[in-house]
């Protein structure tokens, strides 16, 4: 059965914008409309996809009219393809039903189909994912997700604009990739594997476009139409350094003091920075000595142990705060007290070597170790000292809930020599056991 859903043309607008009637079905049809309509997006209500007729809401009378007239148009277009369906013992395709809407809302030949061009689509899929749930795992999208289509929107729009070049479907060719990836390394700064991002994501639109016959265009399906990757140093913090760090005197600085003892509890949990943040007093159970959530980003639980530095640590703010673990704050600022603080661990002012390509050619840079610290480094650095330590990873995914072993080893920072002294150990330990 098809779906009628109502959907701001943008969103983000800040004044009003139209809204469309967008119809779905048979996992590849679909239309989208202008109801004749507009809305300030202040006032939309996402979920009922309807104007806000609070009282205290401005114009909220002429909100109410707004929404009768909205529900009409979805009781027409209902009707309409209920009737094609029974009268022809079919669907109708997408072409038919948009020429049967626009004779029963008296569009003119002029005024007849929004042209669905790519940045409607993208806005159209935004909205789409703000409102609704992945068909895939059934669960609503994570939140990375319109972050990532918004930001490859801007992007798009913004190389429109500078280059004075139309961009659409039919455009999208490997001149413009070329053009478009050049774009974002020279003039945007962006280093190989962010503009990789952002091509990878309008490939995921691209893909679905076709997917719902809006274009036919299949370029971005070549070989030569890459979302180019390369591997980047990355650290963690050994145990000494974790220690180090632990013993750090910031007692007369609360709000670094703070940062800190919060990331020590991310690299003693191996939670991401949107989880250790948000814990909340019922995820932790002493009595079990462990602490249970549902992950933001994948929607799984996972049970940590409650390891005696995080023991410490809850220890340390019971009473203080509601979940007994330091307030948080923005993942931005988070990072800049994080290097504030590593920066005076004489530990971490150890040179590190960050190589990656601009143009085919490889661009070496050197950092004080300190200067690569970030929130994602606790969870690299859990994984990676207790795979250290010896134990399995079988056993640390399910604390980390990684699904596969190649992503779980993309989180494994140990050096060649950390790898050969770790295997020294095991085999040590299996010539002590036969020797018995």
């Amino acid at each position: 059965m098809a779906k009628f859903n109502l959907n701001l043309r943008n969103p983000n607008a800040t004044d009003e914008t139209p809204i469309h009637l967008v119809v779905r079905w048979n996992n590849s049809q679909r239309v989208v409309i202008k109801t004749g309509r507009t809305a300030n997006p202040k006032y939309w209500n996402k979920e009922t996809q309807r104007l806000d007729t609070k009282r205290n809401t401005p114009k909220y009378l002429g909100n109410e009219q707004v929404n009768a007239f909205l529900e009409g148009r979805v009781a027409d277009a209902k009707e309409l393809f209920v009737k094609f369906s029974t009268i022809n013992d079919r669907e109708p395709t997408a072409g038919e039903f948009l020429e049967l809407l626009n004779t029963k809302f008296g569009y003119k030949s002029e005024d007849k189909p929004i042209k669905t061009g790519l940045f409607d689509f993208i806005e159209t899929r935004l909205s789409e994912i703000e409102n609704g749930v992945n068909p895939v795992s059934g669960k609503p999208y994570s939140p990375d997700t319109p972050r990532a289509y918004k930001q490859c929107l801007t992007q798009l729009l913004e190389y429109s604009k500078k280059t004075k070049k139309r961009i659409d479907f039919d455009t999208i060719d490997l001149r413009f990739h070329a053009d478009f990836f050049d774009y974002l390394i020279n003039k945007k700064g962006y280093r190989l594997n962010s503009a990789g991002k952002l091509i990878k994501t309008l490939k995921t639109f691209l893909n679905e476009a076709v997917e719902r016959n809006l274009t036919t265009n299949m370029v971005h399906k070549g070989r030569r139409f890459i979302a180019p990757r390369e591997k980047v140093s990355k650290i963690y913090l050994t145990l000494e350094e974790l220690k180090a760090l632990y013993n750090l005197n910031l007692s007369k600085e609360k709000r670094l003091e703070k940062v800190r003892d919060l990331f020590l509890f991310g690299c003693f949990t191996g939670l991401r920075f949107s989880d250790f943040s948000k814990i909340k007093p019922e995820n932790i159970d002493f009595s079990a000595g462990v602490i249970d959530l549902k992950t933001q980003k994948t929607d799984d639980f996972v049970s940590v142990p409650i390891l005696p530095i995080t023991a410490a640590i809850i220890k340390k703010y019971n009473g203080k705060s509601a979940n007994s673990l330091p307030d948080s704050i923005s993942n931005q600022k988070f990072n800049e007290y994080l290097k504030e603080i590593a920066k005076q661990l004489p530990e971490l002012q150890t040179i590190i070597t960050d190589e990656h390509f601009v143009n085919g050619k490889k661009i070496t840079r050197t950092f004080q170790k300190w200067e690569k610290v970030t929130t994602h480094t606790a969870r690299r650095s859990f994984a990676t000292n207790m795979i250290l330590e010896g134990y399995p990873s079988q056993m640390i995914m399910k604390i980390t809930g990684h699904k596969t072993e190649s992503a779980f080893q993309t989180y494994l920072k140990m050096s060649p020599r950390e790898s050969a002294k770790m295997l020294m150990r095991e085999w040590e330990s299996r010539i002590a056991i036969n020797q018995k």
